[in-house]
This record gives structure tokens, C-alpha cells and sequence, in this order.
């Protein structure tokens, strides 16, 4: 088990650490590409993540944890290399409807394959504990990449989209040196009739325990928020003048608050209830959204957002996994994933509309607004469900 459990630890700082995550749009730009191109990029990878959520879990319940992780590396690789090359725009688009599936076929898998681990040696109790670990190494993962890919970036762009696919190569080999789990009951019979079979079940499943339900839209509704935020901020530090530079200071600051959240989640959890998290950490999120307009408070808003949003995923996986059997896990997982994207594609272009109206500054006080109106929905509908 301490095996499989450090070499996931190995693969997932590899599969995090991204050395393009921010350099994307600039890249389509320096190529050629209009801004519109980069916008439409954003909700072709939203609406395909939308769709291919449910497909993917099933692969994943169906046909083994690994073999979706492995599916998803080598889909990621034949993107980039789409990307590189790619000299129209279908071929970007192309690109990102690939590296959408690449992220489907990693999401919910992750989560389920460290539950279903831990549980072959009876030691589920310990996952908050672990998925706070993998939280550290996922945000150190990331604040690496985003230092390391500038600064490579700023001698070639080429270069670093090539050591990328070096990366993902490197965690395939972490990947099959893992154990592969698959569903022990599952007898094969017709794909498209087994698919039909697990979303059927699950799609039961939610409506046996609609707190299912609640947990996936406690996380999609408010950890959208952040994504949206973190987004647009480069943007409006720009346009304030800030540095580039101290753009990516400031945004690795996020990361560092998400490391120091991963470490205490799990005290957290033991500490209060299920009711209690789901009602507070999404208020933490909105009250600290109040500060992005203002620079530079708005440094100090998304670090206060990260942390709150990465004690509520940790928990709300926890949850989840809690509550779902092995064959049905990573399917209702990727359902979060799903929920995220539906409303990514509410908020992201929401704020960009507004922001291209009245500026950014208008939009985030907008933000604000619309979670704090959720919120008192949200709130209202959590107590009354848990009351029942």
C-alpha cells in the first residue's frame, strides 16, 4: 500500500506540474491566434469537459483505475503536440477538446483509486489524512511549474511545451509501476449497454441519497468561483500596472496557502461536522471574494479563497468516497467534475462580458453579488436537507 501510495504521490507532482498552465494564451497569441480564438479555446475545453465527465468515469469503473490515468497521459501528449504544431484554428480547438478528455479521464479517478487502495488494506479511515498529502504535493507541484515554465518560456516557447511532454512521459512511467484496480464483479458484455447500465445506477444512487447531490453542488458552485477569479486576475493586475513578475509571486502565494490548508484539513475534519464544513468554508469563499476588486487586498482574497476552497474539496471527495461503492465511485466523482464545468461555463463568461462592459473591477464586485445570492439559496437548502 506505501508503495502505490508514493508512487502516486510521484505521478500526481508530474501530472500537476504543468509547465504551460498560465503560458497557453499568451503561446496562441505569439502564434498568431486573435484573442477571440483564445476565449473560444477556454469554452471548447468547458463544454467538452461537461460531456466527457460521465464517459470517462465509467472507463474508469468499468475498465480499471490505471488504464483511465494512462488513456488520459497519452491523450494529453498528442494534444500538445496538436498545439505546437497547429497553424489553423481547428487545430487548436482540437487540441483542447482533446485536453479536456485527458483531464476527464484523470479526474474522479485519482480521488477513487487512493479510496479504493486504502480500502483493499482496511484503511479507508486514513483518506482525508492522505488527500491533504496529495493536496501539498499537488500546490508545491504547481508553484514549481509556474516559476520554472516562465522562466523557461522566456527563452522558448517550443522548449517548453517540449519538456512537457517529457514530463507527462516520465509519469507514465511512475504510472505503470502503480497496482491496477479494477471493479472484481464486472463481467464484460456490451460496452454501450454496460455505460447505459452505470449511469442508470448512479443516476439511481443520487436519487436513493440526494445528499450526493448537495455534495456535488457544494463544490461545483463555489470552487467555480475561485478558478474564475484566479483567471481573469492576471488580466486586471495588468491593466493596473503591475509587473508580470510580481503577477506570478502573487498568484504562487495562492499555492502556498493551499499547502498549508492541505496539512490541517484533516485535523479540521475531525474536529467538526459534515453540516458545519458544507455551511462555513463556501461562506469563507464569499466573504473573501469581497476583496478582489481592490488591489492589493486582492492578493490577500484569492489566498483566503484557496484556502477555503481546498479544505472544501478535500472534504466534499471525502464525503463522497465515503458514500459510494468501489464500482460506482469514480462515475459519481467525475459528476463533480461536471457540475464545476457546468457552471464554468455560467461564470467564466459572465465576468468577461461584464468586465468588456464596465471593467474588471465591476465584475468582481458582480462576483461578490451573485455568491452572496447563492449563498443565502444554498445555505437555506443545506439546513432544511439536513433537517430532514
Amino acid at each position: 500500500m506505501k508503495k502505490n501510495l508514493y508512487l502516486n504521490y510521484i505521478f500526481e507532482f508530474l501530472l500537476n506540474f504543468k509547465l504551460t498552465s498560465l503560458l497557453w494564451p499568451t503561446f496562441l497569441v505569439i502564434k498568431g491566434f486573435s484573442l477571440v480564438d483564445v476565449g473560444i479555446c477556454e469554452s471548447v475545453f468547458h463544454i467538452t469537459s461537461m460531456l466527457g465527465e460521465m464517459p470517462t468515469g465509467i472507463i474508469s469503473d468499468l475498465y480499471g483505475r490505471r488504464l483511465s490515468r494512462l488513456l488520459g497521459r497519452m491523450v494529453e501528449i498528442v494534444s500538445i503536440i496538436l498545439l505546437i504544431f497547429a497553424r489553423q484554428e481547428w487545430m487548436i480547438y482540437l487540441s483542447f477538446i482533446l485536453q479536456a478528455l485527458s483531464y476527464n479521464l484523470e479526474s474522479g479517478t485519482d480521488s477513487a483509486y487512493v479510496y479504493d487502495l486504502l480500502l483493499e488494506y482496511n484503511e479507508q479511515d486514513e483518506f482525508a489524512k492522505i488527500q491533504g498529502k496529495r493536496e501539498v504535493v499537488i500546490q508545491v507541484a504547481m508553484l514549481l511549474s509556474t516559476t520554472i515554465g516562465g522562466i523557461i518560456a522566456g527563452l522558448s516557447y517550443q522548449l517548453t511545451y517540449g519538456l512537457s511532454i517529457l514530463i507527462i512521459i516520465l509519469s507514465i512511467f511512475a504510472l505503470l509501476q502503480m497496482k491496477e484496480i479494477k471493479n472484481k464483479g464486472y463481467i464484460k458484455t456490451n460496452i454501450l449497454h454496460d455505460m447505459k447500465q452505470q449511469v442508470v445506477m448512479s443516476c439511481e444512487l443520487i436519487k436513493q441519497d440526494h445528499q450526493i447531490f448537495y455534495l456535488i453542488l457544494s463544490t461545483a458552485l463555489f470552487s467555480a468561483s475561485l478558478t474564475t477569479a484566479y483567471y481573469y486576475l492576471t488580466n486586471y493586475w495588468k491593466e493596473l500596472g503591475v509587473s508580470i513578475s510580481a503577477i506570478s509571486i502573487f498568484l504562487s502565494l495562492e499555492n502556498i496557502t493551499g499547502i498549508i490548508a492541505g496539512v490541517i484539513t484533516y485535523k479540521i475534519m475531525k474536529r467538526y461536522s459534515q453540516k458545519r464544513l458544507l455551511l462555513v468554508l463556501p461562506i469563507g469563499i464569499v466573504i473573501s471574494s469581497i476583496g478582489l476588486p481592490f488591489y492589493p487586498l486582492s492578493i490577500l482574497s484569492i489566498c483566503v479563497m484557496a484556502f477555503f476552497e481546498t479544505i472544501l474539496y478535500i472534504a466534499i471527495t471525502t464525503f463522497l468516497n465515503e458514500k459510494v461503492e468501489s464500482q460506482m465511485r469514480a462515475t459519481l466523482l467525475s459528476l463533480m467534475s461536471m457540475g464545476f464545468s457546468i457552471v464554468m461555463i455560467v461564470y467564466f463568461p459572465l465576468m468577461g462580458l461584464i468586465g468588456d462592459m464596465f471593467g474588471l473591477k465591476v465584475a468582481y464586485l458582480c462576483l461578490f453579488v451573485i455568491l452572496c445570492f447563492i449563498y443565502i439559496i444554498y445555505q437555506y437548502v443545506i439546513r432544511k436537507r439536513y433537517e430532514q
